[in-house]
């Protein structure tokens, strides 16, 4: 069960008497007024007519409805609201005074403020089963000992999703207690441990029949595992996918809603990277690499975005890249780009977008682009992509840019 404090959005409309207030002024109070009550011409006071729901300026915790509202939620008000007639923009609408009472706060269990009203609510369940729209009474203020009928309007579950269903307009709806208080979950812990099964799955469906697996180099938290699988007419390479990386939290850009990743890298078909041979040339290194990327980048708070570039180096070196990086003097002279291994080329890392399935996504992007990042700095790179017409590195029919 939940129950909800209404109010009008504070954004949205406010009326108030042309003339004589009235009656207006004991709205509120608990008591019936519908016997004495005349009709009282309104005036607009805040805002256009695209509402429902109105505030009344002079006291802001009374609301006025229309028509429309009236007869939407006409069977929760019946003996709990007294509908009080007004005439504004010469139509009816009325004023709501309710006058449904409970004494159905747990005073033992709430917590209570000094100007009649509480921090925190615990309402008796029983007291409330099935009403569905009224107001407290309560004792034992600090102001006074005498009981004080809430200016607060509660309602339940059932009249919030009436409003909402008919898309009445500006009602606004906050949570004051609720009896099975929603568990707290973490949506972006430092560790979420992904289930080896889920994750081979996963692989299977994706990339190909996973058909072996390289451990660890370690029992660390750093070193991931990595499968390998088959080539497949959907996807034409062995793949290797990290696992294990995505237990931790990177860290990446406020704009995307997670940070779990693992690594995947794309070999030839005809690679044949096996668990017995992944360490010969002319292979060996993509293992390398993809610890190296996982250990000193992913697991130790290096930032993940797209078209950073980490080269090869060095922990120590890569900390001092990784700083200047972001600094105003840019990428340090002393920078170095090591290739892997002596077999090949392959210097470094860029983070790009997921590439599509194709044999030309293999030869992005450029190493002497990567080198140029590093020597003459990221503006000085992208003028160059520019100038060749080169709207995204990883296009996978453009030239070098750099040569």
């Amino acid at each position: 069960m939940k129950i909800w404090k209404m109010t009008n959005a504070v954004d949205t409309k406010e009326l108030d008497v042309v003339e004589e207030r009235g009656l207006l002024e004991k709205v509120g109070n608990g008591g019936s007024l519908v016997n004495q009550w005349t009709t009282l011409e309104m005036k607009r006071t805040y805002g256009e007519d695209n509402t429902d729901i109105y505030g009344i300026t002079s006291q802001l915790a009374d609301m006025v409805i229309n028509a429309r509202a009236k007869e939407v939620l006409r069977d929760h008000l019946v003996n709990k609201v007294e509908l009080l007639p007004v005439k504004y923009n010469n139509e009816k609408h009325y004023v709501m005074n309710v006058i449904n009472i409970l004494d159905c706060i747990d005073k033992n269990s709430s917590i209570a403020d000094k100007y009649g009203g509480f921090k925190n609510y615990v309402f008796k369940e029983e007291e409330i089963n099935n009403e569905h729209i009224f107001k407290t009474i309560s004792y034992d203020y600090e102001l006074t000992e005498l009981p004080i009928i809430s200016s607060q309007t509660f309602v339940s579950d059932e009249f919030k999703q009436r409003v909402e269903e008919a898309g009445l307009q500006g009602f606004r709806f906050r949570l004051a207690w609720s009896s099975e208080p929603e568990a707290y979950v973490e949506r972006n812990p430092r560790i979420r441990v992904t289930d080896r099964q889920d994750a081979e799955a996963h692989i299977s469906t994706f990339y190909g029949p996973i058909h072996n697996m390289i451990p660890a180099e370690s029992n660390d938290a750093c070193d991931p595992e990595i499968y390998i699988t088959e080539p497949t007419p959907a996807v034409p390479y062995q793949t290797l996918v990290s696992f294990g990386n995505s237990y931790f939290r990177g860290v990446t850009p406020a704009s995307l809603d997670t940070g779990y990743a693992e690594i995947v890298m794309h070999l030839p078909a005809d690679a044949q990277l096996t668990k017995e041979n992944w360490e010969n040339r002319p292979l060996g290194w993509v293992v390398s690499v993809m610890r190296h990327f996982v250990k000193e980048i992913m697991q130790r708070g290096y930032f993940t975005g797209q078209w950073l570039v980490f080269p090869n180096q060095s922990e120590e070196d890569l900390a001092d890249t990784y700083r200047e990086m972001f600094s105003e003097t840019g990428v340090p002279a002393h920078t170095k780009n090591l290739p892997y291994d002596d077999s090949t080329t392959y210097c470094g890392v860029m983070i790009v977008p997921p590439l599509p399935q194709c044999s030309g996504a293999l030869n992005m992007p450029y190493r002497e682009e990567i080198i140029h990042f590093f020597e003459k700095g990221r503006d000085s790179l992208i003028s160059k992509l520019m100038a060749d017409g080169v709207e995204a590195v990883y296009q996978w029919d453009r030239k070098n840019s750099c040569l």
